[in-house]
């Protein structure tokens, strides 16, 4: 059976890091009374699935309108947050273009220069483009110019890629976050790119928000940062994914959620290895029947920096048995519901969910090589494909599942640093 994957590589060039944006103020009613929000932009980026296939094995071996007292109402799991009252409300929003529903960006600035930036659940550090590099990749982005509140720190970095790979030195520097200003913030410096990996991508950098465990250096992440400086009421952030092509309504989220992104209850669950956003899930069912992926349970980790869904290698051959999606999307409404059982909650993805369709008229991505699953699966001219793909996290963390944004879309999703969970709750659309 022939697949394509239409990759939407969140990450592309980096181990987990940045992208910036022009913020713009405007009033709703949010949890906390310190709470901050970010629209975020969705670009996109083409690129062969066995490039996809060689950086997230990189990446993971390195790196309705509700009041406050409303949220009372909503149910949640091992956990009740005490409702805030709102004294102060501020809102850093950004108008940004969805493109594909692949990857999602937002504002960031650094010392005085605004970046785009994509934020990333599944990596820790900092990386930004710098002016120092001088390599044809680098000069199509906007470039970090140090300024009188850098400070050189001395490191290197060096990471490695399947296209090429990125040195950085690291400085430190003020970050801002709409109202959130950020010091003494260390951020590695792409300085030179070797091959290919920064070229034709829509962000400056990738700002990771993993556990500083997976950090280089025992680099603080931003949030990390955030938290130290006690910048916000609640030390937890979300992700609100719009699912709407062209549109402007996907966003980020500092000091709590947006209960108006809400369309059902909010679940959560504890993170069981302070390393990734990783949690536990007792099964994974296909049209509600265990199909044996987790006898034991499955590690499922909530990455903002991955497009697709992941999972182990043989695993995931025999989802994509079971789905048996046809290549002229004829049987569409045959196909079974993908469910995550997680601490009694079950997270069901429909087709629709999980399907991409392409088409070759124009408006849509044009069928190509380029989208083939090339590193597993022979390509064709399918215009239906499944947002799966196989990949073999190692020890200690692994065998994983990557829940990325195909499943973030469906799902708000809460990260929760003072209570260490991870929460779920059904979007909005």
């Amino acid at each position: 059976m022939n697949i394509f994957l239409y990759s939407l590589l969140i990450v592309f060039v980096f181990c987990g890091q940045e992208q910036g944006t022009f913020l713009q103020e405007q009033s709703t009613t949010f949890q906390d009374n310190k709470l901050y929000t970010i629209k975020l932009k969705e670009t996109h980026t083409i690129v062969s699935a066995k490039e996809m296939y060689d950086f997230l094995t990189t990446k993971q071996t390195y790196f309705r309108q509700q009041t406050p007292i409303d949220i009372q109402e909503i149910e949640f799991g091992d956990y009740v947050p005490k409702p805030q009252q709102n004294t102060e409300k501020r809102q850093a929003n950004l108008k940004l273009h969805n493109f594909k529903n692949t990857q999602f960006t937002g504002p960031i600035t650094v010392g005085d220069q605004e970046f785009q930036v994509i934020f990333d659940t599944g990596s820790a550090n900092f990386w930004i483009d710098s002016i120092k590099c001088k390599n044809e990749g680098c000069k199509q982005h906007t470039q970090y110019k140090p300024g009188f509140s850098s400070k050189h720190l001395g490191y290197a970095l060096n990471v490695q890629f399947g296209t090429g790979d990125l040195n950085g030195e690291v400085n430190s520097d003020i970050v801002k976050l709409g109202e959130i200003e950020v010091e003494d913030q260390n951020i590695a410096e792409i300085v030179e790119e070797n091959g290919a990996v920064f070229q034709n991508s829509g962000f400056d950098g990738i700002v990771g928000l993993a556990y500083p465990s997976m950090a280089a250096y025992n680099l603080n992440p931003l949030f990390d940062n955030i938290m130290k400086q006690k910048k916000l009421q609640s030390n937890q952030f979300s992700f609100y994914m719009s699912n709407k092509v062209n549109s402007y309504e996907s966003q980020l989220t500092f000091g709590g959620y947006d209960v108006t992104k809400l369309d059902g209850p909010v679940h959560y669950h504890p993170v069981i290895d302070k390393y990734y956003w990783m949690i536990k899930a007792e099964n994974i069912l296909v049209n509600g029947q265990d199909q044996g992926f987790c006898p034991k349970g499955c590690k499922v980790v909530a990455d903002t920096g991955t497009s697709l869904i992941t999972g182990p290698y043989d695993d995931l051959m025999k989802l994509l048995d079971l789905t048996n999606i046809d290549d002229n999307c004829s049987n569409l409404k045959e196909l079974p519901t993908l469910t995550f059982k997680i601490d009694g909650v079950n997270y069901d993805l429909e087709a629709k969910d999980y399907i991409m369709e392409l088409k070759d008229d124009g408006t849509e991505i044009p069928l190509s090589n380029e989208v083939s699953a090339s590193a597993f699966i022979e390509g064709s001219s399918k215009q239906c494909i499944g947002a799966f793909m196989p990949l073999d996290i190692p020890d200690p963390q692994g065998p994983a599942w990557i829940l990325g944004d195909i499943f973030l879309t469906k799902y708000l999703s809460i990260y929760d640093r003072d209570m260490n969970m991870v929460g779920f709750g059904k979007a909005k659309h």
